[in-house]
C-alpha cells in the first residue's frame, strides 16, 4: 500500500487517457511516478509505444506533484496543460509491452498560474528514455 493517494484522486484524466499507474515519492516540489506500458495504455499499438508519448507521462507527473500539493493544502485538483516543452530529448524511439517506467518531474520555478518543470523518464534498469523541459499553465477545478 502505498503513503500517497490514487493517482486518479491528483490527476484530472481517466483511464486510459490516465498513463500514471501510482505517485511514488513527493518532496519539496519533486514527484516520482510509476507506470506499466500495457495494452489498452495511452497510445499504446502495435506491441508498444513511441517514446514521444514520454512527454504526456512528464506532463502526468507534473500533474500528480501539483495534485498531491493541492491534496496537502486542502483544496481542489485543477486542470493544467503544457505550453511550450524545450531540451525533449529521446533516447530510444519505442518502448514495448510491459516495460515499467519511473517518471521524475522537478519543479524549478513557478507561481499558482504557471510554472517550469524538467521531467525525466527511466527504465527499470535506469536508462534514460526521454527528458524535457516543460513550461505549463494551471487553470481553475475541472468541473465536477
Amino acid at each position: 500500500m502505498t503513503r500517497y493517494p490514487p493517482v486518479e484522486d491528483l490527476v484530472p484524466h481517466a483511464p486510459p487517457a490516465l498513463a500514471l499507474d501510482e505517485l511514488v515519492d513527493y518532496h519539496d516540489g519533486i514527484a516520482r511516478a510509476r507506470l506499466l506500458v500495457r495494452e489498452g495504455g495511452l497510445l499504446v499499438h502495435d506491441g508498444g509505444v513511441d517514446a514521444v508519448v514520454a512527454i504526456e507521462w512528464m506532463a502526468q507527473t507534473v500533474a500528480a506533484c501539483l495534485g498531491y500539493e493541492a491534496f496537502l493544502g486542502g483544496v481542489g485538483v485543477r486542470v493544467g496543460m503544457v505550453v511550450a516543452c524545450r531540451q525533449f530529448t529521446i533516447a530510444r524511439p519505442r518502448l514495448a509491452l510491459g516495460e515499467r517506467l519511473d517518471v521524475t518531474a522537478r519543479r524549478v520555478r513557478g507561481t499558482d498560474d504557471i510554472s517550469s518543470f524538467a521531467g525525466e523518464v527511466r527504465d527499470d534498469r535506469g536508462r534514460l528514455v526521454a527528458s524535457a523541459l516543460m513550461t505549463l499553465v494551471h487553470s481553475e477545478k475541472p468541473p465536477e
